[in-house]
Parts: structure tokens; C-alpha cells; sequence
């Protein structure tokens, strides 16, 4: 699996470049409004399908993904995405994230969700606290999980003297997620996200 892009990688680049994934027209726009600047270009796609073609012309930085879309659903684009090898960091957007899809999505190494509406802010943040890490226990952890390296994300959740609310929570869900069968049936994990997932969103965190 390819490496998820580090400040490093970024700064050699001219620019940013984000993929904006939706079928809503307005929304795409909108979200590429709010995120063009002079650091950041973005494009855009209506569907699961015509992502993945882009995907396959144009190195992207991240991805912004809606999960309910026509032909291929926003977990399709995921798992089309790693099983080319591709580690790319993605935000999955839904007005009803499920339990169920969220497990998948984490599974799949996604660990950043927005729960629309979305505001333009959010969208900024989330970008910045994917790609331009601090050193905190918390945001190094997510950086771990969305490398697929979850026994790191919760041994670094550990050091946390005065873990946040939300880090707590992924802290049980990852470890959850670890002491569990992969193939079998999981009621108890998606019970478990149907609590907290609106705190494991990253909306959580900017007051949305």
C-alpha cells in the first residue's frame, strides 16, 4: 500500500491537489469554492465511477467522498482505492452515516468523517489536521490508523495523560476493532459506533 503523504511530500509540491467526490452539483461547487486558494487545487466528480477513473489519471493528496452515490457508493471508491494499493487519505461525508458503513470505512482505513451540513470551516480544518499534523497524541494516532497501523494508534492514545472525550472514544473503538473477528459477525462494534459516532466525527471537534 502506498505511504499517506507527509508535510514533507507536500511541500514539494506546487500545490495541494483534492478530489471532490459527490453527485450533488451544488455541493461540489460549493465544497470546491470553499477550498481553492493559492496552496490548493481541486477538482471534481459526480460519481463513485468517474472518481476512480480520475484517480487512475492524477496523483491526488486526499480526498473529500460522499458515501451514498449512484453505481459505486462511496465505501466502493474505498475499496477500490486499496485494493490498487492506493493509501490515500479520504474524508467520508454523509448526512446518515450508518454504524455499519463507519466500521467498513475504519476497517478500510478511514478514520475522518464530516456529518453534513458541512460547514466550509470544517472542510478547511479537516484538510489541514490530515495533512499538516501536530505533534499531539491524539492527531498522531488518527495519522497511525489511517496507515493502517491500528495497535500503534492505540498504544500513542495511551500516552495521553488527559485524553480528550473524543479520543477516548476512538480509543475503545480501536480497540474493539482489534480484539474482534474481521469475518464475523459484529453486532457489538456496530452498537458500539451508533453511540459515539457523532463524536467521532471530525464536526465534533469545531462545534458543528
Amino acid at each position: 500500500m502506498s505511504p499517506l503523504p507527509d508535510s514533507r511530500d507536500i511541500a514539494n509540491h506546487e500545490k495541494l491537489r483534492v478530489l471532490v467526490v459527490d453527485d450533488e452539483p451544488t455541493l461540489r461547487l460549493g465544497f470546491a469554492y470553499a477550498l481553492t486558494n493559492r496552496t490548493i487545487t481541486v477538482e471534481t466528480a459526480s460519481n463513485g465511477r468517474e472518481a476512480l477513473e480520475r484517480i487512475s489519471q492524477v496523483k491526488f493528496d486526499i480526498m473529500i467522498l460522499d458515501l451514498r452515490m449512484p453505481e459505486i457508493d462511496g465505501l466502493g471508491v474505498i475499496r477500490g482505492l486499496r485494493s490498487s494499493g492506493n493509501g490515500m487519505p479520504v474524508v467520508l461525508c454523509s448526512a446518515a452515516l450508518t454504524p455499519a458503513a463507519a466500521l467498513s470505512a475504519i476497517r478500510l482505513n478511514v478514520v475522518d468523517f464530516l456529518l453534513k451540513p458541512i460547514r466550509p470551516v470544517d472542510l478547511r480544518q479537516v484538510i489541514d489536521f490530515i495533512l499538516h499534523p501536530d505533534r499531539q497524541p491524539f492527531t498522531l494516532a488518527m495519522r497511525a490508523a489511517r496507515g493502517g497501523r491500528m495497535a500503534e494508534a492505540i498504544e500513542i492514545l495511551g500516552t495521553d495523560p488527559e485524553p480528550s472525550r473524543q479520543a477516548s472514544y476512538w480509543m475503545g473503538v480501536f480497540k474493539s476493532i482489534r480484539d474482534s473477528d474481521p469475518n464475523g459477525e459484529t453486532p457489538f462494534l456496530t452498537d458500539e459506533i451508533r453511540t459515539c459516532l457523532p463524536i467521532l466525527a471530525y464536526n465534533s471537534l469545531t462545534g458543528a
